[in-house]
């Protein structure tokens, strides 16, 4: 199986099996983050995929060797600030946001119910993790802060953040595969690991 970082140069190269692998790896843990901001599924879900779309045109920008998990949530929060901050002033977009709350969830109820258990599993997950990993995965993957600025702002190394960070994605996986049903271990599967 390839490195993150050989996927995101080939990625880079302009290959879009490599970017779905990316996004694959991504949209789940992405879109919760989002979610957190604006509190509305469909807005998240858009927002997951503009994104992605300005990871697609900027990625020749990318620089493989540093954190993407970083780089990507900088983009995310940045991305949802100016969203929320055009809803507070753009009148015509309030309106719009309005009415695809008033339309019908194009989940299926079955999608629903696996997000809703995949949550559930992973917040689970998060609680049971020591004290230590769960810090460095919030700071990395719920605030989109860079490796880097994680072993800065805890006084580790960037391997030690980097182990604790693979730790653990392979702890949720585990855990939601040990507690989860089949389906849900799928739905985590397909959202998570690549």
């Amino acid at each position: 199986m390839p490195s993150e970082e050989e996927v995101l140069i080939k990625m880079k190269q302009g290959d879009e099996l490599a970017f779905s692998t990316i996004y694959r790896h991504y949209h789940a843990s992405l879109y919760i983050y989002l979610l957190r901001f604006c509190k509305i599924p469909s807005l998240a879900e858009d927002l997951v995929h503009d994104v992605f779309l300005k990871i697609w045109e900027i990625r020749d920008r990318i620089n493989p060797q540093l954190s993407f998990s970083g780089y990507l949530y900088r983009i995310a929060r940045n991305h949802v600030i100016k969203t929320i901050d055009k809803l507070s002033t753009d009148q015509a977009m309030r309106e719009q946001l309005f009415s695809q709350l008033n339309e019908p969830v194009s989940a299926t109820p079955e999608q629903m119910v696996r997000a809703k258990e995949y949550d559930r599993l992973f917040q689970e997950a998060l609680a049971k993790m020591p004290p230590q990993r769960l810090r460095v995965f919030q700071l990395c993957r719920q605030e989109g802060k860079s490796y880097d600025e994680t072993a800065a702002l805890l006084g580790i190394s960037r391997n030690a953040v980097k182990k604790h960070m693979v730790l653990g994605m392979r702890f949720i996986y585990e855990y939601v595969h040990q507690y989860g049903d089949i389906m849900v271990a799928i739905y985590i599967a397909e959202k998570i690991i690549p």
